[in-house]
């Protein structure tokens, strides 16, 4: 039994309702298209990986890219949200951010 149920409404998402779909097309929707990371770095992020190993995991599962690809992608994004030296923030461990902004 779910964890939930739906009793009435829907959940639209790109124009598709989220609760009709089955298992398999939620999974390619979630951890691709949509997704949720918590800002605290400390509760959201495993801490012994790197920041760019565990934005590069998605990447690579959800769109094929390989090891490299993953990376450039995560350093784009990461300076895209406002990570400053977003490049070298890769390597580093959620521990080494602040809170308030990660220190080049």
């Amino acid at each position: 039994m779910p964890p939930g149920r739906i009793e009435r409404g829907c959940i639209l998402f790109e124009g598709k309702d989220l609760a009709t779909l089955d298992r398999d097309a939620m999974r390619a929707i979630r951890g691709d298209r949509i997704g949720m990371i918590f800002q605290e770095p400390m509760t959201s992020l495993n801490p012994v990986f790197s920041i760019g190993s565990q934005i590069a995991e998605s990447l690579k599962i959800h769109r094929g890219m390989t090891h490299r690809s993953a990376l450039d992608e995560a350093s784009r994004l990461l300076d895209m949200v406002g990570i400053p030296a977003a490049r070298r923030q890769l390597d580093r461990f959620p521990h080494q951010l602040s809170a308030g902004s990660a220190s080049a």
